[in-house]
């Protein structure tokens, strides 16, 4: 059931809202897993530009990863905020795993998984940084929202209930 209370959105040629999809939902905003690739993708770029330039992920990775991550929350339809504060860790574990295996200045290659798996960890643990600015910001852009849209919604439930009372009052 579509949700009017909510601004119009951008329209078509026809004048109708845009069709949903699965990234961007409704015009609402953007979906859990539309947040969640905005993060990945983005804090990708930056990754893949860190390695070239730097060969490892270095500021341009943890600039990017977390405006991605700020701008998923803010961009998140409010239903879907509990998982744009899981999607930060989740994003970063995937960019770093990635980048620790396709990154030639990352190892040898013949220096076997398991130094791989050492050099991917220490990775992880030289940006965290990154992620925890990410996870604080979000977790906050989450509780922001979550509370203004929870008294949103009361006030409406209260004025339709007043509405409802009045109706019922007036004579016939």
């Amino acid at each position: 059931m579509p949700d009017d209370s909510y601004p119009p959105g951008p329209r078509t040629r026809s004048g109708s809202p845009p069709p949903p999809t699965v990234v961007t939902g409704t015009r609402r905003g953007l979906t859990a897993l539309g947040a969640g690739l905005v993060a990945v993708v983005v804090g990708g770029i930056g990754a893949a530009v860190d390695s070239l330039l730097f060969d490892n992920l270095s500021y341009v990775f943890g600039v990017l990863f977390v405006a991605a991550c700020v701008l998923a929350a803010v961009r998140v339809h409010v239903d879907d905020l509990i998982g744009v504060v899981i999607m930060p860790p989740l994003a970063y574990a995937v960019i770093t795993v990635v980048v620790g295996f396709l990154n030639p200045a990352a190892g040898d290659g013949s220096a076997g998984l398991r130094n791989r798996a050492i050099d991917i960890g220490s990775e992880m643990i030289l940006h965290a940084p990154a992620l925890l600015t990410a996870v604080v910001l979000v977790t906050l852009i989450a509780a922001v929202r979550g509370r203004r849209a929870q008294v949103a919604r009361r006030e409406r439930q209260r004025s339709l209930a007043q509405s409802a009372a009045a109706r019922r009052r007036r004579p016939q």
